[in-house]
């Protein structure tokens, strides 16, 4: 009725031309979110999903998801490639059409990345898509190539074999190795250490006795510009960064300690009986500007930074 005879309303005890208006305005700006909601639950998504999609999307939901439902994989939180995958055969999409490869390729680099890698070689991508996808090998070298040209995929080599990265990934990475880079160049607040005298007085002041790993270790680090400090639990990594930051200490440098949350924040002040903060803390985050006082400009003024739980970076 308000739709195709809204004068009607005008029968209604308490309501004139004025509210028939208004109401007649807000059911038709209404209209596209309710037929983009239609159509989407009609092919199995969800009222919460589908809400997601449209204020991703907005008006132009139903169009960019006909032309391309794999995208919905990459732009709204909870979807995946299957569900995708699933909406694109409702809409006829061909199970070994180019679009298809296209968001399998990167779905299978993708949860590599999951695994760890960063990378992953030619070879391997090809093979992994045509076992997941059930598409001939020309089609995913195609997809690829396609990948590639619009940059979504970086093409390198490691030892000499053809691999790939997602982009983000790839310019992350090289970033890293930048600023590691940068890092090395510099000069180093202290002075070298004599290893043997610095292990034998780190040993009598904490009554410890390092194993020849642990020495080793302590002796890498103290002497280095960067370090990377990894081992199972049990093999004594904390007794290594330890007696570091007391060696460290013992030369006028300043030391601080940060997590990436709180709760390991804790355990490593509760190890080394300084304090420790979170990386948020430590840099000093703004949430009114969603970014760090501590930066690229304005640096932390400190000579040794020791990151415990690295591993969780970016999850």
């Amino acid at each position: 009725m308000i739709e195709q005879t809204p004068e009607k309303l005008l029968e209604l005890e308490g309501i004139g031309s004025k509210r028939v208006a208004k109401i007649t305005s807000a059911w038709d700006e209404q209209k596209a979110v309710r037929e983009i909601m239609v159509f989407l639950q009609s092919h199995g998504i969800g009222t919460s999903r589908a809400t997601r999609i449209y204020k991703t999307y907005g008006d132009d939901s139903i169009d960019k998801i006909t032309k391309n439902p794999y995208r919905l994989a990459n732009d709204i939180h909870g979807i995946g490639f299957k569900t995708a995958d699933d909406l694109a055969s409702k809409l006829g999409i061909g199970s070994q059409s180019i679009i298809r490869a296209r968001a399998g390729v990167v779905h299978v680099i993708q949860e590599m990345n999951t695994e760890g890698h960063c990378a992953i070689f030619k070879d391997e991508l090809i093979r992994k898509s045509v076992e997941m996808l059930d598409i001939p090998e020309h089609i995913i070298i195609e997809a690829i190539a396609a990948e590639i040209e619009d940059e979504k995929l970086i093409p390198d080599e490691i030892k000499d074999k053809p691999c790939l990265y997602v982009n983000w990934l790839y310019y992350a990475e090289v970033g890293v190795a930048r600023h590691i880079n940068r890092l090395l160049d510099a000069e180093r607040p202290w002075r070298d250490i004599n290893i043997p005298e610095a292990l034998k007085w780190v040993e009598t002041v904490t009554h410890l006795k390092l194993s020849a790993s642990q020495k080793d270790a302590v002796g890498m680090a103290v002497n280095s510009k960067v370090a990377c400090i990894t081992g199972g639990p049990g093999v004594g990594k904390t007794t290594v960064v330890n007696s570091i930051i007391r060696i460290i200490r013992a030369k006028k440098a300043s030391v601080s300690l940060c997590a990436p949350t709180g709760r390991a924040a804790k355990r490593l002040s509760e190890s080394t009986g300084l304090e420790a903060k979170t990386i948020h803390r430590l840099l000093e985050f703004n949430p009114k500007e969603g970014s760090f006082n501590h930066n690229d400009e304005n640096p932390l003024q400190t000579d040794l930074l020791v990151i415990d739980e690295s591993r969780w970076f970016g999850r």
